[in-house]
């Protein structure tokens, strides 16, 4: 079994973030399949859709006429179409989905010290956060939208102190303002080593995901290149599902890793784990504990 709260260098963060995966392979994935795969299924194939009629406006606007101004305005509404929001909205929703579905299985695991889990334990969960799980994300996002548009340095700064927030709620099932003052405090002289794991996993989900991005991209340059110029949208919607359902769902990598960045300042802090371990002497075998986070 994995400790969860355990104080962690750089390079254990990074470490246990694999082996979890990799350890709860079958029961994580299936949680995601069932929990996240049909949200981000919809918001695969609304993408799809709005690429599909996007590609069909540009190429009946080149044929009839390069000049026509009505083209790009045609092209640009469906930016405004309800397929787009539909579009975005679950891919939100299914950010989110991966988000809380990945952490409610850290709890889980913690809780029954690495016992069989279920997709059924993992929903009962989930939907027990959903709420308050949406709602931070969308204050979040506010307020990180502010900071970047006004203070582009404070935007970044709350944008990685509020990363922690939905592993905050998830395992001490607090609303956002208990939620935002416990970032704060929490991440308090940390700042820079939550920056750097999250900039190093997301570096390394975002090459991955790129695997997932070949269908797509190939169709639509074969479209544009007019080598493929009756291009099915059924084709599209199934590079865009490849594409978006895969790439969400790597970002489990992510959010684990950000996970024991949550678990690794909380045991620093309040030593979570060593009093756990305490209690079970004589019970289970107690794992060594790193003391240095490294220059990060």
């Amino acid at each position: 079994m994995i400790q969860l709260f355990e104080q962690r260098d750089f390079g254990g963060k990074i470490n246990a973030t694999f082996q979890y995966i990799v350890e709860n392979m079958r029961s994580l994935s299936l949680a995601l399949l069932y929990i996240v795969g049909p949200v981000a299924l919809v918001a695969g194939i609304a993408t799809g859709i709005m690429q599909s009629n996007m590609l069909q406006i540009a190429s009946l606007s080149g044929n009839a006429d390069t000049r026509n101004p009505m083209a790009a305005f045609q092209i640009l509404s469906q930016f405004i179409s309800p397929t787009f929001w539909l579009a975005i909205l679950f891919s939100v929703l299914a950010n989110v989905a991966v988000i809380l579905t990945t952490y409610a299985h850290m709890k889980i695991y913690d809780r029954t010290k690495g016992g069989t889990i279920s997709v059924g334990d993992v929903w009962a969960e989930v939907q027990s956060l959903i709420g308050s799980g949406i709602t931070i994300t969308i204050l979040n996002s506010i307020i990180v939208a502010f900071g970047f548009i006004f203070f582009v340095i404070p935007g970044i700064y709350v944008a990685v102190v509020l990363s922690l927030s939905l592993a905050v709620t998830s395992f001490e099932g607090s609303d956002f303002g208990v939620t935002w003052s416990r970032c704060f405090q929490l991440i308090r002289d940390k700042w820079w080593s939550t920056f750097g794991i999250i900039f190093v996993m997301s570096l390394i989900v975002g090459i991955i995901g790129l695997i997932f991005a070949v269908p797509t991209t190939v169709i639509a340059f074969l479209t544009s290149a007019k080598m493929l110029p009756n291009v099915s949208v059924v084709w599209l919607m199934l590079g865009n599902v490849i594409n978006i359902v895969g790439r969400t769902l790597l970002n489990v990598i992510l959010y684990t890793a950000i996970g024991f960045q949550y678990t690794n300042l909380v045991e620093r802090q309040e030593g979570r784990g060593l009093i756990s371990a305490i209690d079970s002497i004589g019970t289970s075998s107690i794992q060594p504990r790193a003391t240095d986070e490294g220059t990060f």
